[in-house]
């Protein structure tokens, strides 16, 4: 079973946008000072694994871990992976992604890490939406849903640079 994409993405650009003007028009800061996603008591930030530039923009560990894991992902497709691995890292990122705390993301974070980062995460479900819809159909070949999965995942990997 493919996984789906989240009706409402919680990182999405607009949302982001809107989320921004909202926080600053009601004055939510963090302990650290930064404008945060939710409420305003904000956790200060922890650097993740090699992530000192996702701390100075107040990205908790979490998000780093994710990011990370996304990675992960991206070479594990270079090696190779049945659909049964994918749609099984599919299923763990979904977990860590719904663990972000979103509510103690620093714009900043949303805008530089989060927001990319979920990009990234869309088209890899995206990838795995059309792989699984292959399978199910008799018709569709390896040859043809090998170009439309590359394109998925290299638009995935880009989005994933620019969160990293």
């Amino acid at each position: 079973m493919a996984p789906s994409p989240s009706p409402n993405c919680r990182l999405s650009p607009l949302g982001c946008a809107a989320l921004a003007a909202a926080v600053l028009l009601l004055a939510g800061c963090g302990e650290d000072g930064g404008a945060t996603a939710g409420s305003a008591a904000a956790a200060p930030a922890k650097p993740a694994a090699g992530g000192k530039e996702r701390a100075a923009v107040g990205c908790p560990s979490q998000l780093g871990a994710f990011v990370d894991s996304l990675h992960t992902l991206r070479r594990q497709l270079a090696i190779g992976l049945s659909y049964e691995q994918y749609a099984a890292q599919m299923k763990e990122l979904r977990r860590s992604y719904n663990q972000l705390p979103i509510d103690r993301l620093t714009i900043a974070c949303l805008a530089a890490i989060g927001t990319p980062a979920e990009a990234a995460f869309n088209k890899y479900i995206d990838a795995a939406n059309a792989w699984g819809e292959c399978l199910a159909d008799a018709s569709c070949t390896a040859v043809a849903i090998e170009p439309v999965l590359q394109r998925k995942w290299r638009v995935a990997s880009g989005s994933l640079f620019e969160a990293h």
